[in-house]
């Protein structure tokens, strides 16, 4: 099995540098979390390596299968209920089907609602069906806990973990939040500068057993990222 390997020259929007030199691999099934402040092309380059955004330099070399993307917003189809919008997603299954997973993440009550009627919280576990609904072999997280209330943060986290464990999906999460990334990833890539380029590439050390752990997330932070 081949994993994911990135290699970008530069990429341009017009005559902005966005990005430039930028190399990193991932095994199948490690799973990386890309930090970045915002605006220095986190998104960018997610878009890249799914497939969405082919004009750049370079070359990506994504895992045999599906590659799936999990937006900052849910991107819900608002006119048609949860269970539709995941069955519409070519490669997910029945309708059917979608409600069974969608009961699997505690959203079966939720199944026939609309998008507007249901809990940021609700859409964004939704959103996270849909892109596992055709069981990817990569799977970019782009910000998928922005703007929820910690409760719900970490339900959804800690759920968005769960299944990341049980499919083996090779994983690349955009996020500014280092807890957050701790709490999800193998690796940590640093993105700096202008145009971005990484600043930083290393492991967590955290077992994945710890990532549940606040203390343990806690200790990682303080190795990691040091105050001066």
């Amino acid at each position: 099995m081949t994993g994911l390997a990135v290699d970008i020259t530069a990429k341009r929007f017009a005559s902005a540098h966005v990005l430039g030199e930028f190399r990193f691999t991932l095994e199948p099934g490690e799973r990386v979390a890309v930090l970045g402040d915002s605006g220095i092309g986190k998104s960018t380059l997610l878009a890249m390596i799914v497939g969405y955004d082919s004009d750049f330099e370079g070359r990506i070399t994504r895992p045999a299968g599906r590659a799936a993307m999990v937006f900052q917003t849910p991107r819900l189809l608002p006119w048609r209920t949860l269970a539709e919008n995941i069955a519409v997603t070519p490669g997910a299954g029945t309708r059917a089907r979608a409600r069974e997973l969608l009961a699997e993440v505690g959203l079966g009550a939720a199944a026939e609602q609309y998008p507007e009627t249901v809990s940021l919280g609700m859409q964004r576990r939704a959103a996270l069906v849909r892109a596992l609904a055709i069981s990817p072999s990569l799977i970019l997280l782009d910000e998928p806990l922005v703007s929820l209330d910690p409760e719900t943060l970490t339900s959804v986290r800690d759920l968005m973990v769960q299944i990341l464990d049980r499919t083996l999906a090779t994983c690349v999460m955009a996020t500014h939040d280092r807890r957050e990334a701790l709490a999800v990833a193998d690796r940590l890539i640093e993105l700096g500068g202008r145009p971005a380029r990484i600043t930083s590439d290393r492991p967590t050390g955290l077992a994945r057993a710890e990532r549940g752990d606040p203390r343990a997330i806690d200790a990682a932070l303080a190795r990691l990222f040091p105050s001066p």
